[in-house]
């Protein structure tokens, strides 16, 4: 491929994978943007207050204010979490981060090992709703230290 270019061969490949790697990185900014676009023009965007107040049937105050802090890192400046967006789908947040990260701040904030999280429950679905109800049904007590 240097050749061609008249280039030495480890600048052409190194050129290559550059422009591979900016491809699909603008692929996947191009991606998220289009994605928050969408749900930005289906729903409005609470306030911090109103999302809390929208979570309260389902979930503490405490869960609800995590997750806000949580997904508003992701998602501003276009977007405010709404309780019944899907983490990955509507919010393109890294599922890595949705089911590792998440639960082990929430758990060294209470006191807990992250291990006692409960499964979550097949049928339902990724919503920010349906997360802070889960994290509502993680231990209340700290874990005794042995």
């Amino acid at each position: 491929m240097g050749e061609l270019l008249s280039i030495p061969e480890w600048l052409a490949v190194t050129l290559w994978v550059i422009s591979a790697l900016s491809i699909a990185m603008l692929y996947g900014f191009w991606s998220i943007r289009r994605a928050h676009r969408r749900v930005e023009a289906s729903r409005p965007n609470p306030t911090k207050q109103q999302f809390i107040a929208m979570m309260e049937e389902d979930c503490s105050p405490e869960v609800s204010d995590f997750l806000w802090e949580k997904a508003v890192f992701y998602v501003e400046p276009r977007l405010t979490p709404h309780p019944d967006d899907d983490l990955i789908l509507d919010l393109k947040i890294d599922e890595d981060d949705i089911a590792m990260d998440w639960p082990r701040d929430w758990a060294e904030q209470r006191g807990f090992h992250e291990s006692n999280f409960p499964n979550w429950p097949n049928d339902w679905p990724g919503t920010i709703r349906n997360y802070g109800r889960w994290l509502d049904m993680s231990p209340t007590e700290p874990s005794p230290r042995t």
